[in-house]
């Protein structure tokens, strides 16, 4: 777990990011957004990428215009994307992954008010999230080595009636990823993403979705 938190680190590129002002430590951010589940042999991980995750990554390349980090999220922007993996580690310290579709047949989302979503087929993304989804596979596996190659992409369409995002990264809220036999709930909003409080006794800054601080017993301001 520990090396897969490097190496998305690292595919970000750098420690932090100021957003709106707001600075974004960038292992807080992906610690808020993968969850892992271990029992026994098997390990079964979660990756939430939400659409400011390639605002985060890309950013202050050198590399990557902003009109392209702009273009990169757009495509995005209307879905739910996940990356999902299910391993069992062998004896002889090889690994068996769930098969894509097998995976694909287990997984969905449940919304705050209990709605099931479940993931949309090839045909159902635009052709441009596809070879975009296709482009940034092989990067992974690359990257994560063995582990890599049992991981897989899934998208989600997830709206109200008016075609807002239900899940966002900003809005007051929760889901739960469910696959292989475990759920892996995310709490909203990122609090990597609120802008810090402080304790009117101290100024001590404090976590953004604090109400009150827990030394002092004051309500952060």
């Amino acid at each position: 777990m520990k090396k897969l938190l490097m190496v998305i680190t690292f595919l970000i590129g750098f420690s932090s990011f100021c957003q709106e002002n707001i600075k974004v430590d960038v292992v807080d951010y992906i610690k808020e957004v993968q969850i892992w589940k271990k029992q026994g042999n098997n390990m079964s991980f979660t990756f939430w990428i939400p659409t400011s995750y390639w605002e985060i990554a890309l950013k202050d390349s050198p590399s990557v215009s902003p009109g392209y980090v702009n273009y990169i999220s757009s495509l995005f922007q209307d879905y739910v994307f996940i990356c999902a993996l299910d391993l069992e580690i062998n004896t002889n310290a090889t690994m068996t992954y769930t098969l894509e579709q097998d995976l694909r047949n287990s997984i969905s989302i449940v919304d705050g008010n209990g709605m099931d979503y479940f993931p949309l087929e090839n045909d159902q993304i635009t052709e441009e999230v596809f070879l975009m989804s296709e482009s940034l596979s092989p990067m992974f596996a690359q990257m994560l080595g063995q582990m890599g190659e049992g991981m897989h992409f899934y998208f989600f369409e997830i709206k109200d009636k008016q075609g807002n995002n239900i899940i966002d990264e900003y809005t007051k809220g929760e889901f739960t990823v469910k696959h292989s036999n475990h759920d892996f709930k995310f709490q909203l909003p990122l609090v990597c993403l609120l802008p810090p409080k402080t304790c009117p006794k101290d100024g001590a800054e404090m976590k953004g979705n604090w109400n009150y601080c827990p030394f002092h017993g004051e309500k952060l301001e």
